[in-house]
């Protein structure tokens, strides 16, 4: 799988924006946090770039990740990050991931890449064997009820649309409950996050493209833009009882 995602791997990031990439994964560490003890290991599915696998290095976590780009995958692994070259679901089995072990299990941006909503539940009811008791699934993904028909529109690969509501369902036919929901635009959240959103404003970008002289710095602006686009961050416990 080489060529899957090719685009968004092979694509260089906007100048200036990987702090605020890293102020991202930091500000959704912080809110996970209170949920994770020192030292518990974290699994996440769909390592990307490796942005918030460096961050649960940093702070001192075993990390583990399962990746479907198998040239990213090389480029992780040079990196020293430990991941697994496989699609989800279901998550690998045996090896280092293991089962029972994570304390955190977590997925950006990766659901509404499924093919549909069994496609979704079958991920969601492989998580529970993953986790270590009392441990926590996270899922970080764009609200389309706020995107609208950018949902679509931003990226190709984009198939389920995912809602804080439709997810907080998928989660709890899976046997989770949420615990806490968190809306974030770029990395802004709360007071902030409203102001971002007036950056995130359709005539904003059509403001922006007409000024822009050419495809690439259009598209440039497009992805700045889609920055400030709001995500949603669920955090779920297994039910008890």
């Amino acid at each position: 799988m080489n060529d899957y995602y090719k685009y968004y791997f092979s694509s260089k990031e906007i100048e200036g924006s990987s702090e605020r990439i890293k102020a991202k994964n930091e500000l959704v560490y912080s809110l996970l946090q209170p949920y994770l003890p020192a030292g518990a290991a974290v699994l996440e599915l769909g390592v990307g770039k490796g942005w918030f696998a460096r961050t649960c290095i940093g702070h001192g976590h075993p990390y583990h990740g399962v990746e479907a780009n198998a040239g990213q995958c090389r480029e992780l692994e040079a990196q020293g990050i430990g991941v697994t070259c496989a699609r989800v679901p279901p998550a690998p089995a045996g090896g280092e991931l293991g089962d029972g072990g994570y304390g955190l299990v977590y997925s950006a941006h990766l659901i509404e890449h499924l093919a549909g909503s069994e496609m979704v539940h079958e991920l969601l009811a492989d998580c529970p064997r993953l986790l270590a008791p009392g441990g926590v699934l996270a899922l970080l993904f764009p609200d389309a009820m706020a995107m609208g028909s950018q949902f679509w529109n931003c990226d190709y690969t984009h198939t389920w649309p995912t809602t804080e509501r439709r997810v907080a369902q998928a989660l709890a036919d899976a046997g989770f409950q949420v615990r806490e929901g968190h809306k974030l635009c770029g990395h802004y959240t709360g007071a902030r996050r409203l102001a971002a959103r007036a950056g995130s404003r359709p005539f904003v970008l059509r403001t922006a493209q007409l000024l822009a002289r050419n495809p690439e710095r259009r598209d440039l602006y497009y992805r700045g833009w889609m920055y400030l686009q709001q995500d949603v961050l669920l955090i779920a416990t297994l039910r008890t009882g």
